[in-house]
């Protein structure tokens, strides 16, 4: 790893993001032709959670981020983990060369769901992480908050929110060419098409290579939102989009040879171990959301909605495995693949507030039905072969056919229905209580046989989940908040059963969270101690190993700092800082007491962004630091004599630099990512082949509003 002053990076963005707390505010604020308020450096703190939830950000019980649009344009980013860079206590996953960079984000030591207009994705997720051009803000909620969002990962929630139509005629096109021949081409258009009917078209398309050999990126996303405002009191709804991507599938490189030694070489983080006539990779998939808001009278709104994605992906895939003694030979296996998702959630929701007992209830009250509808197919690749990392050849590019034996074909159905309800309290006009419960019930069907009329195994298990939290308003600028909340998720047990054949329960997670908050004009900042659990987790049935029993748990505790400030006219500085203590406290895999794979002890990030005065331009500098971690908590081999568990990944530093300049209705961008070329490796899923992160790459983006 390059020397680049790690430690004195994480002491400086530490002890800066918590003296952001007690700094003295009292000087002007930015001028809002160089829109360099607290609220566009993605620091939103007004408003509501989500487009469900109706508690507002000032109250919420648990930590919340939010992150905007412009934000998103000013720092370059150009992916979801790339926008996650900002949150102190976010694994921001693999670069999107990967696969599905959606399964390597994390929040809080745990992975993270994203939702969509308060809807989750499920498959959407997955088929193009760059997807950014109908994206709004995305507001960051941390830790497990099931109550409304259903079954969702431990760390926490992505929530997207899309762009809305607006009443006015506007829009503007953009585009960006970058290193590694990146070419990207954006549009947003909105306005009225009669008086009560409007539009808003957003899309993107990128032909671009990318910093691995053999491989591109090729894709398109497309929307088209619609709002009906009927009467005063019915408005309608509609959200379309569209996301395709076309590109390799990278395998990522061997641990042995990267960030461990191999005794003849390091790997160049540009070879791709796959082979270029095997490893396409199509993903593809719609998105149709409508909701309707009946205002029944002042205080009650009936919204009934609708949400319908799907997935759709044929793959060739080469897997990196263990590494030979020789320390370069890298055994590999693969398969072809086609996926097929289908998923619907439908909800009614009552919303209402009323007096009761001298206290102010704000009450949600709702329905909701899940159709999960799946099938996969899969053949094995018998003849993938091993590869030099130094000097590879590639079998089917030469000309060999890829042998395939087929494999299985999964079929896998799931309806959910669930009841919850919310209730926000105001005891008095500074202290505020929210409770929360869901009820849920799951029936599942599912064969992974061959195809030819085999019967589906049946099975149901359910879950009940709560919360409560507290928010109390000491002034006009602090509070203090607190509370519990609990969450479970399916993605490791539905369907599957014990060596008794009973069949698994969900796994279970809950947060207990403590905080302040402290905002003002040029300031704000918060401080939270937290602590969360997943329980109910599988791992080995010591009876028999082959099998799995739910005894496993793990933890994360730690203290996360994060806030902005705006000393001078003009600057804008943002950081954050994250204590993380992960164990895993109970398993019968061997790795108990270890800490959790994949989460730093220390995170911490700084962005700084100054107007420079009587001129249109504005600087920008960012750095971010990710402390080393456990690369993986499996006991394989990746070579001889080498466990997975026994890697670290090495801590790292990277630098980014921008700058923008306006000229009229014209705007320039400028960035510089990982301005040093610091050599850093992440994770996605696999124990035996890590990603490289981005190199240094530089981007130019002009932009035109009308």
């Amino acid at each position: 790893m390059k020397n680049f002053g790690v430690s004195h990076a994480a002491i400086i963005a530490a002890s800066f993001s918590t003296a952001l707390l007690f700094a003295v505010p009292g000087v002007a604020r930015a001028d809002d032709d160089l829109r360099q308020d607290i609220i566009v450096t993605g620091q939103k703190t007004t408003g509501e959670f989500g487009e469900k939830s109706g508690i507002p950000i000032a109250k919420m019980p648990q930590s919340v981020q939010v992150l905007t649009s412009d934000d998103l344009t000013d720092r370059g980013v150009r992916s979801i983990g790339d926008a996650l860079r900002a949150v102190p206590s976010a694994g921001v996953g693999t670069s999107r060369t990967a696969s599905y960079q959606s399964f390597s984000l994390k929040m809080r030591g745990f992975t993270a769901d994203q939702m969509r207009n308060g809807v989750r994705q499920r498959y959407y997720e997955d088929v193009d992480a760059s997807a950014l051009s109908n994206v709004e803000r995305i507001e960051v909620l941390k830790g497990p908050s099931a109550v409304l969002f259903g079954q969702s990962a431990v760390g926490g929630i992505v929530s997207i929110v899309t762009k809305r139509p607006q009443k006015e005629l506007g829009g503007s096109v953009a585009a960006t060419i970058g290193t590694d021949d990146r070419k990207v081409g954006t549009f947003d258009l909105t306005g009225p098409i009669t008086d009560n009917l409007f539009f808003r078209t957003t899309g993107e398309i990128e032909r671009s290579g990318t910093f691995v050999d053999y491989q591109d990126i090729d894709r398109e996303n497309l929307s088209l939102s619609l709002t009906y405002e009927a009467t005063d009191q019915v408005t309608a709804y509609l959200v379309t989009e569209w996301v395709e991507r076309r590109t390799s599938r990278y395998p990522g490189l061997p641990v042995v040879g990267t960030i461990v030694s191999n005794g003849a070489g390091k790997i160049s983080d540009k070879t791709f171990l796959s082979d270029p006539a095997f490893s396409n990779l199509e993903a593809y998939a719609p998105l149709v959301q409508a909701w309707v808001d009946f205002k029944v009278n002042d205080s009650w709104t009936i919204t009934p909605r609708v949400s319908y994605s799907g997935f759709d992906s044929n793959f060739q895939q080469i897997r990196v495995r263990d590494v030979q003694a020789d320390g370069v030979t890298v055994n590999r296996n693969g398969r072809f693949g086609k996926e097929d998702d289908d998923y619907t959630i439908v909800q009614l929701d009552a919303n209402g507030s009323f007096n009761l007992g001298g206290m102010q209830h704000k009450l949600l009250a709702g329905v909701e039905y899940d159709a999960e509808r799946s099938t996969f197919q899969q053949f094995a690749l018998t003849n993938a072969g091993p590869i030099n990392a130094l000097n590879p050849s590639y079998i089917f590019q030469g000309g060999v056919a890829p042998a395939l034996d087929f494999a299985y074909y999964g079929k896998w159905d799931v309806d959910a229905l669930a009841f919850y309800v919310q209730d926000q309290i105001d005891l008095t006009d500074r202290w505020n209580v929210i409770l929360g419960a869901r009820q849920s019930n799951f029936d599942f069907k599912s064969s992974f046989e061959d195809p030819s009329g085999v019967a589906l195994d049946k099975s149901s298990t359910d879950g009940f989940v709560y919360q409560i939290g507290t928010t109390y308003k000491l002034d006009d600028n602090w509070s203090v908040y607190g509370g519990y909340n609990t969450g479970f998720d399916l993605e490791s047990t539905a369907g599957s059963r014990s060596r008794t054949g009973k069949q698994f329960e969900p796994e279970e997670s809950d947060q207990y969270e403590a905080g302040v908050r402290f905002a003002a004009d040029n300031l704000r900042g918060s401080v939270s101690l937290f602590q969360v659990r997943k329980t109910n987790a599988l791992t080995a049935d010591p009876v028999d190993p082959d099998y799995s029993i739910q005894t496993g748990e793990f933890r994360v505790r730690g203290v996360e700092v994060e806030g902005a400030w705006q000393p001078i006219n003009g600057l804008t500085i943002q950081g954050g800082y994250a204590y993380m203590d992960s164990k895993i406290t109970k398993s019968n895999n061997g790795d108990q007491g270890d800490d959790i794979a994949d989460v730093p002890e220390h995170q911490a990030n700084m962005f700084v962004s100054y107007a420079i005065p009587d001129t249109k331009l504005i600087v920008r500098g960012g750095v971010n630091y990710v402390g080393d971690r456990r690369f993986s908590n499996g006991r394989v081999p990746v070579a001889p004599g080498l466990l997975a568990s026994d890697v670290t990944l090495p801590d790292y530093v990277t630098v980014d630099l921008g700058a923008t300049y306006s000229i009229g209705k014209t705007r320039l961008d400028l960035s510089v990512t990982n301005v040093f070329d610091e050599d850093y490796y992440t994770r996605e899923f696999n124990d035996y082949s890590v990603f490289p992160g981005d190199p240094l790459a530089v981007n130019f983006r002009v932009s035109q509003s009308f």
